[in-house]
């Protein structure tokens, strides 16, 4: 997705740019309505984000040329003043949207993916399920992952509720947006993590809030029923949420109406609702730690996705996709996996399921010497003990080498002089090395890598890197 941002504000530009980089959305921005102006009539793009009120071309003015001129691309726009006169004319003049500065990123994005979804619904695009324009797949030829996709298959035409649940990083979202995509809706894919939201701000991010409900409600917010009517709502994690908010939920879900905090009446909204959770919902209904009523009418249809453990065959089968996937994208277009990696990746039990096997196919890829990716450069089961036995010793940014070959004595990699280190410092140093060799700059590091750039900022974070 390639989006346009004009903002005479340098901070506001740079903030969205951050913001949209660490989703994979990539921005182009211009400071001044002119400049944006230029930029429309020498490209392409998915979206615009206009602020009002520019010099030289306001975002009104630019607005109405851009209609007039017949582009198709979505247009939002955005003010700091808040003044009702500018969002009636932004509107009337077919403005898809108008956001009130400040404003929660989180919000702007999940407007910028549903303007772009439905404009390419309208021009007959391929529609976009996830990042890069890659459709969901859950791949796999053992019985348990073919019973799921026909499960998903009955269920995704109908209006039922569906529970999806496994351990942690089986794919539940993927199965989610599989089920969206193959339901027809014409709304958004919405997804949350019930477990990542703080308890005092669940409700009004579920429900939303009209302007004055509170301290800092300074304007009215969509709440994110409301933001995937039509669509999907996928609730992540709903074994995570607290017995006062169930009851909010069961009622929403049962009445298909939410009221937003400080409004006076109920708002009908047609969300699909796809839950997923990784816990024992049944063992926490005994316990009282989940409503009974609310399990039942979440639990109408059941999709178990299995652990990579139970899935014979199917490791070596995604071992092989992820690393036909990722190798284009790390510029390294001829990598194949040996016998002896999967043989290893066969017997290896995958405590982290699917997830933890494309990292270990990604970490492969970035230490392989040549074109055969060996089990030497998996270390499968190693990185964990590792990594928590001791903190990795530290490097300076200007002496790294990743070049290491696997210790005869048992996990972890030789370094030099008979320096043994735990994957996760291996995966450290080639990513402040790609760093460097990239001059400091993020974008390039994460494509050199194949990586997403949040990712990259989280990695970085974790290492405590300072520019």
């Amino acid at each position: 997705m390639k989006i346009l941002v004009a903002d005479d504000e340098p901070n506001i530009l740079k903030s969205i740019d951050m913001f949209l980089s660490v989703e994979s959305v990539r921005s182009v921005l211009a400071p001044d309505g002119l400049k944006a102006q230029e930029l429309i009539a020498a490209d392409s793009y998915d979206a615009a984000v206009l602020d009002i009120r520019m010099p030289g071309l306001d975002g009104i003015a630019l607005l109405r040329w851009i209609k007039e001129q017949g582009f198709t691309l979505p247009v939002i726009m955005m003010s700091a003043h808040g003044d009702v006169r500018d969002a009636v004319e932004a509107m009337r003049l077919g403005a898809y949207d108008y956001l009130v500065k400040p404003f929660d990123p989180d919000e702007l994005l999940i407007r910028l993916r549903k303007a772009v979804r439905e404009r390419r619904l309208e021009t007959g695009k391929e529609l976009e399920t996830r990042p890069g324009g890659e459709q969901p797949q859950l791949i796999g030829t053992s019985m348990a992952v073919q019973d799921a996709l026909r499960l998903i298959d009955k269920a995704a035409p109908t209006p039922a509720t569906v529970l999806i649940s496994g351990e942690s990083g089986t794919g539940k979202e993927v199965a989610a947006r599989l089920l969206h995509t193959k339901s027809g809706r014409q709304g958004s894919f919405v997804a949350v993590n019930l477990g990542a939201v703080p308890e005092n701000l669940l409700e009004s991010e579920l429900f939303g809030y009209e302007k004055g409900a509170f301290t800092g409600a300074a304007e009215r917010k969509l709440g994110l029923f409301e933001l995937a009517d039509g669509g999907t709502l996928f609730l992540d994690e709903i074994g995570e949420m607290p017995l006062h908010m169930q009851v909010k939920i069961l009622r929403a879900i049962q009445e298909r109406r939410v009221t937003r905090l400080g409004g006076l009446k109920g708002i009908p909204v047609d969300a699909r609702i796809v839950a997923a959770t990784n816990r024992d919902l049944e063992a926490m209904v005994k316990e009282g730690s989940f409503r009974e009523d609310l399990y039942y009418r979440v639990n109408v249809v059941r999709v178990r996705l299995p652990p990579l453990r139970e899935r014979t065959g199917d490791p070596e089968l995604l071992a092989r996709y992820f690393c036909d996937a990722l190798s284009p994208r790390m510029g390294r277009k001829s990598m194949r996996i040996g016998e002896d990696a999967l043989a290893l990746i066969a017997s290896y039990p995958f405590p982290g399921n699917v997830r933890e096997l494309m990292n270990a196919v990604e970490r492969a890829l970035i230490l392989a010497d040549g074109e055969l990716l060996s089990a030497a450069d998996f270390q499968l089961g190693n990185t964990v003990s590792k990594a928590h036995d001791a903190p990795a010793p530290a490097a300076a940014h200007g002496s790294i080498d990743v070049q290491g070959t696997a210790d005869s004595r048992g996990g972890g990699v030789l370094y030099g002089d008979n320096e043994v280190l735990s994957l996760a410092e291996i995966e450290r140093r080639a990513i402040l090395a790609a760093l460097k060799r990239n001059g400091g700059k993020r974008e390039n590091t994460a494509a050199e890598l194949g990586i997403t750039r949040r990712t990259l900022f989280n990695k970085l974070s974790e290492y405590g890197y300072k520019e």
